[in-house]
């Protein structure tokens, strides 16, 4: 899982790969989803007004909705987003929206690159350890384990499924800004030295 220095190397090496691959693995990053899910992200899941993000079940691999609070930072990568014209509705795409990005052999490969240039080495590491590396830094904080699995869209366990049916979305969204404000804290410390 990352380090603070590999965070630091994974977020410093995003900032400088454009558009649609930085953007699209600092959303994984803040927000711990599955690749799948936030390369197929569209533009009708989302309302910004309520800072909210829903992942229809059938891209889930739990076959349920899936609410994803969304905090400053990745309304933040929002902003940056290119809005097509005409039918093209995926926010990360290489054909004006109409097709979800593909090809992320070469993205990664330009990622690990531009890591190691500030790292100097780097262990080897797959895109979902991005998910894996979120979802752990989640538990050193102040996250009930519940809404920490939540977050990441695991369903919730045995009998909580069918007793507790609150939505634990301003829970998701508390989580989600710890996580923000620890990778902007491991980035602003290093900005500092």
């Amino acid at each position: 899982m990352f380090s603070d220095p590999e965070w630091l190397a994974f977020w410093r090496a995003t900032g400088a790969m454009p558009y649609p691959y930085g953007p699209l693995f600092r959303i994984l990053a803040l927000t711990g989803q599955r690749k799948s899910e936030v390369a197929e992200e569209r533009w009708r899941e989302f309302d910004l007004s309520k800072r909210l993000w829903t992942i229809p079940a059938e891209r889930m691999k739990a076959d349920a909705v899936h609410i994803v609070p969304l905090t400053d930072p990745v309304l933040d990568v929002l902003k940056t987003l290119p809005r097509f014209e005409g039918p093209g509705d995926y926010l990360f795409s290489t054909t004006h929206g109409k097709k979800p990005v593909n090809g992320f052999s070469k993205a990664k490969a330009i990622l690990d690159r531009t890591m190691v240039v500030h790292l100097g080495e780097l262990p080897p590491f797959v895109i979902h350890d991005i998910r894996r590396s979120m979802r752990t830094g989640l538990s050193a904080l102040p996250v009930a384990d519940l809404v920490r699995e939540l977050v990441i869209g695991h369903t919730k366990p045995g009998l909580h499924k069918v007793y507790d049916q609150h939505a634990y979305t301003d829970e998701k969204r508390r989580a989600l800004q710890l996580w923000a404000d620890r990778l902007r804290d491991v980035v602003e410390a290093a900005q500092a030295t």
